[in-house]
Order: C-alpha cells, then structure tokens, then sequence
C-alpha cells in the first residue's frame, strides 16, 4: 500500500477533480469530481500501488 502524504493527497485531488459550484450553492467552490465510481476506483489502484 503507498503510502499518503500530504503532498500526494494534494495532487492526486487536483488531478481527479474540477473546481465546481456544487448543484444549488453556487456561491462556494469546491473540488468535484464528475462521477464517483471512477474516483473510487482510481484511489483504490492509487493506494494499493
């Protein structure tokens, strides 16, 4: 399993998610990702690397 650093966490957010107002609160941001199923899989395979 790899290890999660603070640095890792942060890139692996930025790579797998967009800046978006969320549905019905369009006055905050936040890093989202478009389909969840994809970004569960892809931190599974990150983690177990």
């Amino acid at each position: 399993m790899t290890a999660l650093t603070p640095d890792s966490a942060r890139k692996f957010i930025l790579d797998n998610t967009a800046l978006t107002a969320p549905p019905h609160v369009p006055e905050i941001r936040l890093h989202l990702a478009d389909e969840a199923h994809d970004l569960w899989q892809r931190t599974e395979d990150e983690l177990t690397e």
